[in-house]
């Protein structure tokens, strides 16, 4: 019976998990390790991050997933060939699908990594509620301004998505503590000419337009020199500028999980290893080619190129979604073969991603993006944004799902 370790709960492998087909669970031996318990909605994490939603966006593994299915907790730290080394104790397998995630890239700017605080997962996520908690609980008694200051650094899809939620929650909160919310300063800060590059200029200025209502002011052409403990350094038109907050959050960029760096292994670049059509890795030192024949690389740790216009596809929920599937069906004609040991990947299908577009909710009833290449904004889009979703939600757990609550 084949040996199948998949390296994480993301999409990817969860999505991997819940389409293959239960005979096909019977024939290997299924094991999946994550450091958590539970796999969690990492679209949504900065709505933890701001105090918005808790809890409802975690899904526990054992609930979701089939009991054929080993689930071990343990924090994988090295791959090596036809071993896993975790924390606990080292792994071995026949078939790896590596879906570790990803992890924050502070491209080497002075101060990220000692005074920001990245939306990784969900406890750094929960942790930076907190901090902003305390924060307000802080300025209660001290008064101090820059309490009352924050930075979100990045102008993607996760910084304007958690400035927006950001700016309501702290009104909220503002609100509850008797605190004057007219002295609430967010700041988005995005070193390009544009936020949101990702869309056409008429949604870029619709999402401008709807922060300002919001109260988020948005720096853009402002590189960011420096992180201090209660500073950003910008430079913006030839000017050196100064913006102190006591709350910093970095959502100005991300790479693969730092497995990747720290296994010898692999030949990779920003801690991702690029992949071929059947998610296998390529451009690999010669003689650890036949050691990775039966490895699969998916999701963030995944460099894909785009066949069509030959760039590497962005990071999404969506590709790493369908990746998963992708894999699902893979693994089900390998095990219906006779001799598994004996298949050639590269005689099965190729994996092909149309992507059906993207949305940005910008605070609760708000969202911009485009559906099957049509744009939509405003309540028609955080209509549609909140049924894809739920969609996700459903096939995790049916309709219990769609109305978790925190």
């Amino acid at each position: 019976m084949k040996n199948i370790l998949l390296l994480g709960a993301g999409y990817a492998n969860i999505a991997l998990l819940k389409s293959i087909k239960k005979e096909f669970l019977t024939k290997a031996k299924w094991t999946i390790v994550s450091n958590t318990p539970y796999h969690y909605k990492t679209i949504a994490l900065h709505d933890v991050a701001t105090g918005k939603h808790n809890r409802s966006v975690l899904f526990p593994l054992q609930e979701i997933l089939d009991s054929e299915i080993q689930i071990v907790e343990d924090t994988i730290e090295r791959i090596e060939a036809k071993n896993v080394i975790g924390r606990d104790r080292s792994y071995s397998y026949d078939y790896l699908v590596v879906g570790l995630g990803f992890s924050s890239d502070n491209f080497g700017i002075p101060g990220v990594s000692e005074y920001t605080h990245s939306i990784t997962s969900y406890n750094t996520a929960s942790q930076i509620h907190e901090k902003i908690i305390n924060t307000l609980q802080r300025f209660l008694e001290s008064k101090d301004e820059n309490d009352l200051s924050f930075v979100v650094c990045g102008g993607g899809f996760t910084g304007i998505e958690f400035a927006g939620s950001l700016a309501q929650e702290l009104q909220k909160q503002c609100d509850s503590r008797g605190i004057d919310s007219t002295k609430l300063k967010i700041y988005c800060i995005e070193a390009m000419p544009r936020i949101l590059p990702m869309f056409s200029e008429n949604l870029m200025n619709a999402s401008l337009a709807r922060l300002k209502d919001l109260g988020v002011a948005v720096l853009t052409n402002s590189k960011i020199l420096e992180c201090k403990k209660h500073s950003v350094i910008i430079e913006q038109n030839g000017e050196k500028n100064e913006i102190p907050a006591n709350t910093i959050i970095w959502t100005a960029g991300v790479k693969g999980n730092e497995v990747i760096a720290n296994s010898p292994f692999f030949k990779s670049g920003r801690s991702k290893v690029e992949v071929n059509e059947w998610l296998q890795p390529i451009n690999q030192d010669v003689d650890n080619y036949m050691n990775m024949k039966n490895i699969f690389v998916v999701g963030d740790c995944a460099a894909l190129k785009d066949p069509a216009t030959h760039r590497f596809y962005p990071p999404t929920a969506q590709l790493s979604t369908r990746m998963g599937k992708y894999m699902a069906d893979t693994f089900e004609m390998i095990l219906h073969s006779q001799d598994a040991s004996e298949i050639d990947i590269n005689n099965l299908p190729k994996f092909e991603f149309q992507s059906q577009g993207s949305i940005c909710s910008i605070g609760s009833g708000y969202a911009i993006g485009v559906v099957n290449q049509k744009e939509v904004k405003g309540f028609i889009a955080n209509t549609l944004k909140w049924a894809i979703e739920s969609k996700w939600n459903y096939e995790l757990s049916g309709f219990s799902g769609i109305f978790k609550e925190d």
